[in-house]
């Protein structure tokens, strides 16, 4: 009974995911803990059109999943440091670095996010992404680099996976007249993509802190 039922289930997701379509990925907005002690420097965040333009496409039975990473980075990268620093601005350029005490340059080196084979089997998403570091006074330049994954590594992970928003599409088979909701893969593959940029982007404000309260 068992087995027909994961069949059935399977069957229901081809129909589902079935034809030829483009479906975004809708990923929840980024949210970090605002640390009690936020730095003083003045940070300028830089995301040229390149950056803007990235995305990332994955595709499983007629159906292509977009991850609009660029668009989606541009802000989160933005919220997730507005909460280590006090003064966060950005641009697409870095024409203003010498007004600000640092200047910040991220880049995507690499996003993946296999489908798996059942909308109910977590999307193994991992992005690596790095940050050229300036500081104009005086002239310094460094990277910083973290790769995060969609594993939740403790209580508070689970906390935050559970709390992200999804979507169910009811099924229906009328040769089998049964019926059943089904968790929408765009939103679930979002809830992985959320953890794995997450945990990249917590790592990268660590790191940040750390160099600057150590220099």
């Amino acid at each position: 009974m068992k087995k027909m039922f994961l069949v059935l289930f399977y069957v229901l997701t081809v129909l589902i995911m079935g034809g030829c379509v483009t479906s975004p990925v809708v990923i929840n907005k980024m949210s970090l803990d605002e640390q009690k002690y936020k730095l003083t420097q003045r940070l300028l965040l830089v995301t040229d059109e390149r950056f803007l333009a990235l995305k990332h496409s994955e595709k499983q039975l007629g159906v292509t999943f977009e991850y609009d990473l660029g668009f989606y980075l541009k802000n989160a990268i933005h919220d997730s440091l507005k909460s280590t620093f006090w003064v966060v601005a950005q641009s697409d350029s870095a024409a203003m670095s010498d007004k600000f005490d640092l200047v910040i340059k991220p880049t995507v080196l690499s996003f993946s996010a296999p489908v798996p084979a059942l909308v109910v089997m977590r999307t193994k998403t991992q992005v690596t992404i790095q940050y050229e570091v300036m500081q104009p006074v005086p002239l310094e330049s460094y990277l910083i680099t973290s790769t995060g994954t969609h594993e939740l590594l403790d209580d508070q992970d689970r906390k935050i996976y559970s709390s992200l928003s999804g979507k169910n599409i009811y099924a229906y088979s009328p040769a089998a007249n049964f019926g059943m909701a089904i968790p929408d893969y765009s939103y679930e593959a979002g809830k992985d993509a959320y953890m794995a940029i997450y945990h990249a982007l917590n790592d990268l404000n660590s790191q940040l802190v750390a160099k600057l309260t150590s220099s």
